[in-house]
């Protein structure tokens, strides 16, 4: 499951759209829903061939990694005789300034459109009922936050010959935040 997408979706259907469309993920196991709704699943996940890692370590040994995704998302719209014209409607809704926002807070986008299409799903063996189908590539970024550990004391002793005298060193070097100092407020990448 992509919350990220699970989002997009209600925001675009129920908030901007305000059509009060109950949204689902189409491998949720529970009782039918009434009409109209639409189910949402995705095909395939691609990922890059590397990971993008955050070059600060916080104070408690953690980095950020993470990267892009895309996912082939179908989208089926059930409803009563109108399910083409809601999945249009949905289309465009993705579209609007007010959606582009909810993307941009969401860190996802909308990419290529696939395939918009009435295609009628069989209820059992004499009937069909309306359903619409929606493919769109669907663009989002996955992090992770990875304990790389922190080392908050190093200690150096070691001896130096070969000079004219030989010398020791001795000397231990503390993060000075780590026993004395409350720790700093958490960064956000």
């Amino acid at each position: 499951m992509i919350p990220k997408l699970y989002d997009l979706m209600d925001h675009a259907v129920n908030v901007i759209g305000q059509e009060n469309v109950k949204v689902i993920w189409s491998y949720q196991n529970s009782a039918r829903v009434n009409k109209p709704y639409i189910t949402l699943n995705y095909s395939s996940d691609d990922l890059p061939d590397h990971e993008w890692y955050s070059n600060k370590v916080d104070y408690r040994g953690i980095r950020v990694m993470g990267s892009w995704r895309k996912a082939i998302v179908d989208l089926q719209v059930y409803a009563a005789q109108d399910s083409l014209r809601l999945a249009n409607r949905l289309s465009m809704l993705l579209a609007t300034e007010a959606s582009l926002s909810k993307q941009y807070s969401l860190d996802v986008s909308i990419g290529n459109r696939l395939m918009l299409q009435r295609v009628p799903a069989l209820l059992n063996n004499s009937q069909y009922e309306d359903r619409a189908i929606y493919h769109f590539d669907f663009y989002y970024t996955e992090t992770y936050d990875e304990d790389v550990g922190f080392i908050a004391t190093v200690e150096i002793k070691g001896d130096y010959s070969g000079s004219l005298t030989n010398q020791s060193c001795e000397e231990t070097i503390s993060v000075p935040y780590i026993d004395n100092q409350p720790p700093l407020p958490e960064e956000t990448p």
